[in-house]
């Protein structure tokens, strides 16, 4: 469970029109600042290390490559999430939102290898949308990027800056996230805002729920296991004696108590950058939804939202005990892209989508 409350309006909430910039990245392309998550580099044996941040296996992630992980607590209870990128046999980079790793990294790394936090000295842009090639081709060469595989990662350089460019996203379309030096992010800001609709964290939020994808802050931010999550597969694999244990460490995997699940809704206003109240009564009681986030979804034109529901048994009918949502509608988690086919999608020689991988 994450501790404390990330302050998401602290971010940057729109440039203006949030489901127009939502829209844009569906249609087009959209440009985001993701420079609030934290970056840590560990090098040398410690980075073996990395196993007492999640039970996933890392061992086997070839040098230029992604992977998605929850970081588990020894109860089994999901502490929050990250992304590991491997540069070479023995130096990884670890982004989280929490900021939360560094602490858990350093003292297990010990004498055995570096530890470092970049997070200050770093920027991240991310590139989304089905012209999110041909924006980037409008500011460097795309030869490398064009066929960079899913959650893969490459070096390269943008108007002389060196960066890492990543295929991966936040938004349930082709996209790129740009690792860059802070100090170039302005320019390199510019530079793709002539080509891509800036976007905040409103629109973000409002992507990334309807493509099925947890906020930290959000459904992170009460107690529950990997496997309510839906998500196992991100929090297993072969471990190593120091890392962190999967519930039950070989024991029978304990009941779910609830599920996460996508929502339709009615409700009385808006909800942007929507978080549920603390005082809400959690797990739910059957029957009852546990609304965690909600938004007016550009893609199904109605209050879309995640939230927990009892596991079992399992009702046709939820009620928000909160009186905030009503006409409450279960349905499919993802509703955008339920086959999540966009986003490992490839593209023409024109650099816009390839209509045979959607």
């Amino acid at each position: 469970m994450v501790n404390g409350r990330f302050n998401v309006h602290a971010l940057r909430r729109d440039y203006g029109d949030a489901r127009a910039e939502a829209l844009s990245c569906r249609s087009a392309a959209a440009l985001f600042d993701f420079s609030f998550m934290s970056r840590i580099r560990i090098e040398g044996p410690a980075a073996a290390r990395i196993g007492t941040l999640t039970p996933r296996r890392i061992d086997d992630l070839s040098p230029g490559r992604i992977r998605y992980a929850l970081r588990v607590a020894a109860d089994g209870q999901v502490l929050g999430d990250l992304t590991i990128w491997r540069l070479d046999a023995e130096t990884f980079e670890i982004f989280d939102g929490t900021g939360d790793a560094l602490a858990q990294l350093r003292p297990a790394a010990g004498a055995a290898g570096s530890v470092r936090d970049l997070s200050q000295e770093t920027a991240v842009l991310a590139v989304q949308g089905p012209e999110s090639l041909r924006t980037l081709s409008a500011v460097m060469p795309t030869e490398q990027l064009r066929g960079l595989a899913y959650f893969a990662h490459v070096p390269t350089a943008i108007a002389g800056t060196t960066c890492r460019i990543g295929r991966l996203g936040y938004t349930g379309e082709r996209g790129f996230e740009i690792v860059l030096p802070r100090a170039a992010r302005e320019e390199i800001w510019k530079m793709l805002a002539a080509h891509a609709r800036p976007a905040g964290f409103a629109a973000a939020d409002i992507l990334r729920i309807e493509a099925g994808f947890l906020f930290f802050a959000n459904e992170l931010h009460v107690p529950v296991t990997a496997a309510e999550l839906g998500l196992t597969r991100f929090a297993e694999g072969a471990r190593k004696p120091g890392a962190c244990k999967p519930s039950g460490d070989g024991a029978e995997e304990p009941k779910r108590r609830v599920r996460l699940l996508c929502f339709e809704a009615t409700c009385d206003s808006e909800p942007v950058l929507w978080q549920q109240e603390t005082s809400a009564s959690f797990p739910p009681a059957p029957s009852c939804l546990f609304a965690t986030s909600a938004c007016r979804s550009v893609v199904a034109n109605a209050v879309l939202g995640l939230g927990y529901a009892a596991a079992c048994p399992r009702s046709e009918r939820l009620v928000d005990p909160t009186g905030r949502f009503r006409e409450i509608r279960e349905v499919p988690l993802p509703c955008h892209d339920p086959g999540k086919q966009r986003p490992r999608g490839g593209w023409r020689d024109d650099l816009l989508p390839d209509n045979r991988n959607t």
